[in-house]
């Protein structure tokens, strides 16, 4: 469901979608583009990779910014019957108070072809967050929450006198906590 993170988190799932063959014939699973629908930046989000059986891969970003591609090499086999689950994960690296939402926009965004016949093959609007229309899939969205700054006396600056004309005495100390 919708939530909020802060600036700094890492390593954090955006999207997942679970992929599944039919019974008539295996397919092969070659690419997938995320729509970033919300109103975060590329320079907010970073190490952004989709994960499929923990293994990564790379995103190539949009020139626009708003669409994330990941290409699986030959391809991703899935055996009749079986199903893979694809993600993206990043680190959230800026951006307080926007938006990320990693969506599928069309049924064509997810490339599929059938490994008997060799034909590529629009997948069903089915499942929870899928539509008739576009976005095809629609994802939760992220809150990138509000900067915190706490500021408090210093442990390691011990409490003492000081002597008159003598330089480069501290005064306090104090620490200072941003994100």
């Amino acid at each position: 469901s919708s939530t909020a993170k802060e600036i700094g988190t890492t390593g954090y799932t955006f999207s997942s979608v679970k992929v599944t063959a039919g019974s008539n014939e295996k397919v092969r699973l070659t690419s997938i583009r995320w729509n970033q629908s919300g109103s975060a930046a590329t320079g907010d989000l970073a190490n952004l990779k989709s994960y499929i059986d923990g293994v990564a891969y790379d995103t190539v970003i949009s020139s626009d910014g708003k669409y994330f591609t990941s290409t699986f090499g030959t391809g991703i086999v899935i055996d009749k019957g079986f199903s893979k689950e694809i993600s993206i994960k990043g680190d959230i690296a800026g951006g307080s108070a926007r938006t990320i939402q990693f969506d599928i926009y069309k049924t064509t965004d997810l490339a599929i072809k059938g490994e008997t016949y060799g034909y590529g093959i629009t997948p069903s609007t089915s499942g929870t967050g899928f539509h008739t229309g576009n976005p095809w899939y629609y994802a939760f969205s992220v809150t990138v929450s509000a900067g915190t700054m706490n500021v408090s006396k210093a442990t390691s600056v011990a409490a003492q006198n000081i002597a008159i004309n003598l330089a480069d005495q501290p005064l306090g100390g104090f620490v200072v906590d941003t994100k």
